[in-house]
């Protein structure tokens, strides 16, 4: 894989968050020249080409983005959409504001995103061998339920339909943009470590330990992701080595899902 994507400019959102900064890494090391956007001013360590302030809710935020990465490298070639928040909560106690910014985040920012860059990302893909690629970090919370995510899990569900309608839709069009969705269960971050704390505020665990310890059995390979499973299979996708995957979900979940 080393090189594969010499040559290749990417845009990943999300970019200051365990997933997404590894995703970049990768993503770098392996010939990408990545432009990170995120909420937050630039990280003092981001190493990246370059980094943009995104806000994925909001279409003018995309649009400048898009143009900053066109104006400065000419090309797009990879979108990942990385960008994602979770509301652990019940149904009955979860807010009309919690469920709208979930769909905003989740939803809109991949609609948002994709549509603001489809232009750029058609033009790139006339030139590569098999198409640019935008990759969605969706998870097994949109293949499955799950107590506590029914936010979440309404909106990755979303995402993952998103996905293969898009890449349908491109396809009929003639556009040589590939559309997939990674799924990932449970990943080390500190995401994870809220889900947990919100599980004990639940009332579904005594302790943060409690709720912890059951998580690396749940998964048949026997621990959690690490950031870098995740990201290995969006450098994957990325390549050309993924040139005929087109509307697909790659579930990287230890075997959680399969059980």
């Amino acid at each position: 894989m080393m090189g594969a994507l010499d040559g290749r400019i990417a845009l990943v959102t999300g970019c200051t968050g365990g997933i997404g900064s590894e995703i970049s890494r990768q993503l770098a090391a392996t010939g990408a020249t990545v432009v990170g956007a995120d909420l937050p001013d630039r990280p003092a360590d981001w190493s990246g080409a370059d980094y943009l302030k995104l806000d994925v809710t909001d279409e003018g935020s995309w649009q400048d983005a898009v143009a900053a990465v066109d104006q400065k490298f000419g090309r797009l070639d990879i979108l990942v959409h990385v960008a994602g928040i979770v509301v652990v909560e019940k149904m009955e106690t979860t807010t009309i504001d919690q469920w709208r910014k979930q769909m905003a985040v989740n939803v809109d920012g991949v609609f948002l995103g994709t549509k603001s860059a489809t232009a750029l990302l058609r033009r790139s893909g006339e030139n590569l061998p098999h198409g640019a690629s935008v990759i969605v970090i969706s998870s097994v919370a949109g293949k499955i339920g799950s107590p506590l995510h029914v936010g979440y899990c309404t909106s990755k569900g979303a995402a993952t339909l998103f996905v293969k309608a898009c890449a349908m839709e491109f396809s009929a069009l003639g556009y040589k943009i590939r559309v997939n969705s990674v799924h990932p269960s449970g990943v080390k971050t500190g995401m994870v470590d809220h889900i947990l704390q919100r599980i004990v505020d639940n009332g579904f665990a005594a302790s943060v330990e409690e709720a912890a310890a059951g998580l690396a059995p749940a998964h048949p390979i026997g621990r959690m992701a690490e950031p870098i499973d995740i990201a290995k299979t969006v450098r994957f996708l990325a390549s050309d080595d993924a040139g005929y995957m087109h509307g697909s979900e790659l579930i990287v979940d230890g075997g959680f899902t399969a059980q």
